[in-house]
């Protein structure tokens, strides 16, 4: 097994640093476009509920850019329960992980993941988004564990989750591994155009490195 020296481990973690980047803001992407397009059909379908006006209500204030306003009213949502519920914790814990405070955004996470009141992909997406802000200062088998679920043929959530995996195995200088688990993605007309792109990028750089 080809094991990275010291420097080239260090290159990796700036890698993860220059790339990681990009994963986060789809997962925040993710958050809000879910969060909109289910909370704004539940709205329409549901106008006279005080749950879905609080929520409409919330959301316009992320709109106005009243961040603080906006979490306390998803917490309010959240702690009273009903549709929006697991909406509001997961608009929650993206105010969290943006706040800088990662560990609580992760607490919400896994909260949700755990959940067997909550729709699949919801508790789906908690498990990928956990494990994303986990990938810095995280247990590498702790989260490659949490991945697991979502690596099935039938997840939505596969070509990130394996894109993660990929990203721990650079940041502990694994560089075969990581090859491997980039080649996959940049080989499978299934993953997304832009997490493909960012799969060849890295090939290319762990080529330089003697990775190949």
């Amino acid at each position: 097994m080809l094991r990275a020296a010291p420097f080239e481990e260090r290159q990796a973690l700036e890698l993860w640093r220059k790339y990681g980047r990009y994963i986060i803001v789809f997962a925040a992407a993710v958050v809000i476009a879910t969060a909109g397009i289910v909370g704004w059909n539940n709205y329409r379908e549901h106008q006279r509920e005080a749950d879905g006006q609080a929520f409409a209500l919330a959301f316009q204030l992320i709109d106005k850019g009243d961040a603080a306003a906006a979490s306390a009213a998803m917490a309010d949502i959240a702690a009273h329960g009903g549709a929006y519920r697991v909406l509001a914790l997961l608009q929650q814990a993206a105010f969290k992980q943006n706040a800088g405070d990662k560990p609580g955004a992760i607490a919400i996470y896994d909260q949700i993941s755990a959940d067997d009141s909550a729709d699949k992909p919801f508790r789906d997406l908690a498990t990928l988004l956990s494990a994303m802000a986990s990938v810095d200062k995280g247990d590498g088998a702790a989260i490659d564990k949490k991945l697991q679920p979502l690596l099935g043929a039938g997840s939505a959530f596969r070509p990130s989750a394996m894109e993660i995996q990929g990203l721990l195995a650079l940041k502990g200088g694994n560089l075969t591994a990581a090859r491997q688990v980039f080649q996959q993605l940049a080989d499978d007309t299934a993953t997304p155009s832009g997490l493909r792109q960012r799969a060849t990028q890295i090939l290319t750089w762990i080529g330089e490195q003697g990775g190949a």
